[in-house]
């Protein structure tokens, strides 16, 4: 739930960058598939930018298996 809450910020001060930053970074599969099922149920600008990052990322991780 930390992920989320911190990319909620982030985009609450339109910070797109450090958003998606932050999916980048997680390493943690089911909280990145929590914040996509979040960012793409509810409207929340600039959640397409991140709602990219947290794809990537998940793409990423299944590769290191």
């Amino acid at each position: 739930m930390g992920l989320t809450v911190d990319v909620l910020d982030d985009l609450d001060t339109h910070n797109l960058q450090a958003a998606a930053q932050a999916a980048l970074q997680e390493n943690n599969a089911i909280a990145l598939i929590e914040l996509l099922e979040m960012l793409w149920s509810c409207e929340v600008k600039g959640a397409n930018a991140v709602i990219d990052a947290v794809l990537q990322r998940l793409q990423q991780l299944r590769a290191l298996r």
